[in-house]
């Protein structure tokens, strides 16, 4: 949608919100309403709304007498985005193994095994290879509620990503690749447990490692 056809509020809460997933405004950042304004060229008020709505969505928090702040992400934060994962993406994975379509699930196989070369090999290549595999679950689950709150979900899981990208060990990215390389086994094979099973351990795993990180 155009500029002109969106609403400041919208404009303002996309452009902080990209801003929060992307890192560039860390965990724990001062907020303050007339920077902003200043910086979008807004008026303090839909940015007041743009700040309330990304509390609601969990990117901000308020403390009482200080302003708005980027929510910090705790062990808690962690924990409950990815028993939601689990939740989501191993019904999606039953039914992707059964619904799934072959030829897709091939090209993405040979896209992981492509970017598992020396020169493609790289953390941003990997994670989006992997990110293809989750989003797919959902598309060929063909649910338009669930994939929307996978979506919503997606928002957070990037956040995490991104914040702790650089701190990532390489051991775990290759392990996380070989993990989507059973994930697609199991869905291509259309074995409904398999594929919820491959899907479990990965998310597990990746839990685990992200709250070492902490």
């Amino acid at each position: 949608m155009p500029r002109n056809q969106r609403s400041k509020k919208t404009i303002a809460y996309e452009a902080l919100k990209k801003r929060i997933i992307s890192n560039s405004l860390k965990p724990g950042d001062p907020l303050n309403e007339r920077v902003i304004s200043e910086e979008l060229r807004i008026s303090k008020t839909p940015i007041r709304e743009a700040l309330q709505q990304l509390e609601q969505d969990g990117f901000v928090e308020s403390i009482l007498h200080k302003g708005s702040f980027v929510s910090r992400i705790s062990l808690q934060d962690i924990r409950e985005i990815f028993e939601v994962r689990e939740i989501l993406e191993c019904a999606a994975a039953k039914g992707a193994a059964l619904k799934g379509e072959l030829n897709k699930l091939k090209a993405m196989e040979r896209r992981l095994e492509s970017i598992e070369s020396v020169n493609g090999r790289t953390p941003l290549n990997l994670l989006k290879a992997g990110d293809q595999i989750h989003n797919y679950l959902f598309e060929s689950f063909r649910n338009n509620r669930l994939t929307e709150t996978y979506r919503r979900l997606q928002d957070h899981i990037d956040r995490l990503r991104m914040h702790f990208v650089t701190q990532f060990d390489p051991n775990r990215l290759e392990h996380s690749s070989k993990e989507h390389k059973e994930i697609l086994d199991a869905l291509i094979a259309r074995d409904p447990v398999a594929a919820e099973n491959a899907v479990k351990t990965h998310l597990r795993n990746s839990q685990d490692h992200i709250k070492q990180l902490i």
